[in-house]
């Protein structure tokens, strides 16, 4: 744990009056996740702009449409390394070093692309960068939802939607007016910001009290929520519940595997999550800014200029994932998701349809640029619901024993579903074009609609042990609890229901 934070106190905060307020220490917490996260949205637009100057007379490597759909898509594979061992780094070597060392193979990868003379060191550099998101997409929403206090948990979970949009934004930014060896540098400087962030900053409590470390739990929980009465009761609470999962089982690995994956709490989580990575990636989360510039020459007919498109929707891209973080804040998850898929839907099949018109010669040469507008409306739609609230969802779900696992499993979706929407979108554009895509992307988000429709529960407001409850099928009946553990847990949900 680092010593002295920013302030000059130590993690417990017990070094005298805290200079900083509760709200601030989460806030710096979080900021080296948020920068991350950055360069998270810098890897997947980054191929809009490289791909560009790649193919100009003058570039200094050639490139075939085989490896450009490669250099777009080998994320989607690296992921699934990265997310394979992130329960194990997140259960055995904890958030906060997982955090920092997610970090190292990402500023590896932009190192070696700065140096790169061929595609395959483009590939090499890209599948680091793919290991390193694959850690921090389980990693992330796990360490927000934990250094948070449940009434910012929201508005901080949201912030992963918010960092995509700017580091695409940014991606995009650099890499036309820089050239593009140049804005990899740019880009990779957001993992070397995170990484000093992340070390001023505690290892979460719940961790340490999962793993029986009681008094550096009680400095992190107080360094980061203060010692007011409602914390030290929330604070005895987490230690209490985690006093009596400390009894180490004597069952072998294997078959405590086994017997986690059939509690209704684990894989009743796991099967939303999974239909929420799925509703992320076939919604064309990274799919639109990795081919920005082609899709925006169809979309505007030529009318406008292939830079400005690209800009014209990372900026729409931007300002919505402001305005989410205060949405997801204040509205339910619920409201929030399925305003996102209707928006999303309507405006999908709305661009497919102008641009089935305009290819059949119903829109006249003046007004061919009419599908812009449903498409920057698609854009606002998905990022306000389907970009931000999985990631809030996924530092809700899952119960603390088996956070790093079920971030895990789920999180493969996420890998699997990149990697298959990126490496068949050039073949789909080119075979049924972009108006054929969107209409496959609205039918399929609607589908992946449906079944959260009926699947996913409201979180909001709701205690971490009611939305256990829930899954168990108990209801949060706080009746059925130890009449000591009644007023214990009555205390925690006027905590964090606040």
């Amino acid at each position: 744990m680092a010593g002295k934070m920013l302030d000059g106190t130590s993690p417990g905060g017990v070094d005298g009056k805290q200079k900083m307020s509760p709200f601030l220490r989460q806030f710096l917490a979080v900021s080296g996740i948020v920068m991350y996260m950055i360069g998270t949205g810098a890897n997947i637009a980054y191929p809009g702009v490289l791909l560009e100057q790649l193919r100009r007379p003058d570039s200094v490597l050639r490139l075939t449409p085989e490896h450009e759909s490669w250099i777009a898509s080998i994320l989607g594979l690296a992921l699934i390394s990265g997310i394979v061992v992130a329960p194990f780094c997140l259960q055995k070597l904890g958030r906060r070093l997982t955090n920092q060392l997610s970090c190292l193979p990402a500023l590896c990868g932009w190192a070696l692309l700065v140096t790169a003379k061929g595609p395959a060191l483009i590939l090499v550099s890209r599948s680091l960068q793919g290991f390193a998101m694959g850690l921090q997409a389980a990693a992330a929403p796990v360490s927000i939802a934990e250094y948070s206090a449940p009434r910012h948990r929201g508005a901080f979970l949201a912030t992963i939607a918010f960092s995509f949009a700017t580091g695409m934004l940014v991606a995009h930014v650099f890499g036309t007016f820089l050239y593009w060896r140049t804005a990899a540098v740019a880009c990779g400087s957001f993992y070397a910001i995170a990484l000093f962030l992340i070390s001023l900053s505690p290892e979460t409590a719940p961790f340490l009290a999962s793993k029986g470390k009681f008094e550096e739990c009680r400095k992190s929980f107080r360094w980061l929520r203060g010692s007011d009465e409602s914390s030290e009761k929330e604070l005895e609470i987490l230690l209490d519940s985690q006093k009596k999962n400390s009894v180490p089982s004597k069952k072998s690995k294997f078959k405590l595997f086994f017997e986690i994956v059939r509690k209704p709490e684990f894989y009743k989580p796991t099967v939303i999550m999974m239909y929420m990575f799925i509703l992320f990636q076939i919604s064309g989360m990274t799919v639109v800014p990795s081919y920005t510039v082609p899709m925006m020459q169809e979309v505007t007919g030529g009318a406008i200029e292939s830079c400005t498109g690209m800009l014209m929707v990372d900026i729409v891209r931007f300002l919505t994932a402001i305005l989410s973080c205060v949405v997801v804040n204040k509205l339910n998850r619920r409201t929030v998701l399925f305003l996102g898929v209707y928006i999303s839907v309507v405006a999908l099949f709305s661009t497919s349809l102008l641009l089935y018109l305009r290819d059949f010669g119903y829109i006249p040469d003046e007004y061919k640029w009419t599908p812009v507008i449903p498409t920057l409306i698609y854009i606002f739609g998905k990022t306000l619901g389907i970009l931000p609230i999985p990631w809030a969802i996924a530092g809700e779900i899952f119960p603390l024993d088996y956070r790093s696992l079920g971030s895990g499993i789920s999180g493969m979706f996420l890998s699997i579903m990149f990697f298959v929407v990126v490496k068949t979108a050039p073949t789909s554009f080119r075979q049924i074009g972009v108006s054929g895509t969107f209409c496959v992307y609205g039918l399929c988000i609607a589908i992946c609609g449906a079944f959260l429709f009926f699947l996913l529960p409201e979180t909001k407001g709701k205690t971490l042990y009611e939305i256990e409850c829930y899954f168990k099928g108990t209801k949060g009946e706080i009746g059925e609890t130890e009449p000591h553990e009644k007023d214990k847990m009555l205390e925690l949900e006027n905590i964090e229901g606040g």
